[in-house]
């Protein structure tokens, strides 16, 4: 049997669940398994993958995916006060369909703590996976307006089959055109 891609869960089949209370308990089993060594192999993945971005563009995002992942580590960790909620089961399951159309052995650690924080930020805390103030090229942010989140890019990644946009809560920003 091919080792799995996860550290606790035994493969995406595991992250079934139908309700926030369900989800938050899988993913405080999956996330209780990183270590501070995994965190910093992550940070290193970062370091890589942006290499090649600008670099005042790099330091504001790479602070600001760093401090997101990090903090939604922590909150995944000690969340125990929230309402319950059913899933929207549709959605949900689009998601892990989509989610493990990308899993594979080779997948970097990142990714899949990226996406296990995804589910959290989409289904839990109904907040953008990219969080307020993450910058995109060109100047703009994900920004928060009267409680509702606003992405520059969202109508534009929506159909993209590699981008998570289709799940994001945000709305398209007004761009001004």
């Amino acid at each position: 049997m091919a080792q799995t891609v996860f550290k606790k869960l035994e493969g995406i089949h595991e992250l079934q669940a139908s309700d926030q209370q369900t989800l938050l308990l899988i993913l405080k089993k999956e996330l209780k398994a990183y270590s501070v060594f995994d965190l910093m192999k992550i940070q290193a993945y970062m370091e890589k993958d942006f290499r090649d971005l600008p670099p005042e563009y790099k330091k504001r995002l790479k602070e600001k995916l760093s401090e997101h992942l990090f903090v939604n580590f922590k909150s995944i960790l000690h969340n125990d006060n929230f309402q319950n909620s059913q899933l929207d089961m549709e959605k949900y399951q689009e998601f892990l369909d989509w989610f493990k159309s990308r899993l594979d052995d080779e997948m970097p650690g990142m990714m899949i703590l990226y996406y296990l924080c995804a589910l959290y930020n989409i289904f839990i805390t109904k907040t953008p996976p990219h969080p307020e103030g993450t910058p995109f090229p060109g100047g703009f942010f994900v920004e928060k307006v009267e409680g509702k989140y606003y992405c520059p890019v969202k109508d534009r990644q929506k159909d993209n089959e590699e981008a998570i946009c289709k799940f994001c809560v945000a709305r398209q920003m007004d761009m001004g055109n």
